[in-house]
């Protein structure tokens, strides 16, 4: 009878410790379809993903884990993803680098996501204007009016010195020609394609270093041209707005063929990647 009893008893804890299990599984499995619920085939044309809220110290952190063998465009999707696409406001310690439920749920979603990111981020080399004290403000998305209501997508870049021509412009990145020559609200501007994707606008210059043509292959670092006050006109236009450089990354999507992502936080990121010229 007492055998029994403790038989009984066993089997019962048995089944209790089976049924917290399987709710434990359960919870865990509710939980990462609700994180990965997210995402969907949209979130790289959503206004937060144009944002690119990703903070320096965290770029410098992603390099380091690639370096130590990690998947670069991996971490950032997954890093941005559990950061609710502004890693930022969440605390270093509760931040997870992760992607095991969005590979879990979400694969197809997960990988276009990334295929954006690393467009924008993954072939970043040079800070784009050679030279000190150089500043720049957060004014993706702010109205203009030359051409009509418009927003500004891009970044504008300043130097001390304000005469057309003293600065260097070099790619961010390596790249191929895409577009050169005149358009009336970039004056002369340049356009490099990098190898995952992006595309790097470089407008409103005074001169081009060589006759660059479409299809001309270019290495990170290179000088492109140098910082003027061109544009808002017929070909030739300057000095209506002062000397600076605007600087534009575009993505494809599956829908948009040119989507604007907003600089200013990859500025942030290449502020101690400057090359120095002597000029």
């Amino acid at each position: 009878m007492f055998f029994g009893k403790r038989n009984s008893s066993w089997n019962l804890l048995i089944s209790a410790a089976v049924l917290a299990a399987m709710i434990w599984i359960l919870q865990c499995v509710v939980l990462e379809r609700s994180q990965a619920s997210i995402l969907t085939m949209s979130t790289c044309e959503s206004g937060e993903f144009r944002l690119q809220k990703l903070p320096a110290a965290m770029y410098d952190q992603l390099l380091e884990k690639e370096s130590e063998g990690g998947s670069f465009g991996k971490l950032l999707t997954a890093v941005m993803l559990n950061g609710k696409l502004d890693p930022g406001e969440i605390p270093s310690r509760r931040l997870s680098f992760s992607a095991a439920p969005y590979l879990k749920y979400k694969r197809k979603e997960f990988d276009l996501l990334r295929t954006c990111y690393e467009a924008v981020w993954g072939d970043l080399k040079f800070f784009p204007v050679a030279g000190d004290g150089i500043t720049f403000e957060d004014g993706w998305g702010d109205p203009r009016s030359f051409g009509g209501k418009r927003l500004h997508e891009g970044c504008d870049l300043f130097g001390p010195v304000k005469t057309p021509g003293y600065y260097p412009i070099v790619s961010v990145t390596d790249g191929t020609v895409e577009n050169i020559g005149w358009l009336p609200l970039g004056g002369y501007r340049i356009g490099i394609r990098s190898p995952k994707g992006g595309y790097f606008y470089y407008a409103h210059l005074a001169d081009y270093e060589e006759d660059f043509l479409p299809g001309d292959p270019v290495k990170a670092g290179d000088i492109l041209g140098y910082m003027g006050n061109t544009g808002y006109g017929e070909e030739g236009a300057s000095g209506k707005f002062p000397v600076h450089l605007h600087l534009g990354i575009y993505i494809r999507t599956p829908s948009r063929q040119e989507l604007s992502v907003n600089p200013y936080f990859v500025l942030k990121a290449l502020e101690k990647k400057r090359r120095n010229y002597t000029y």
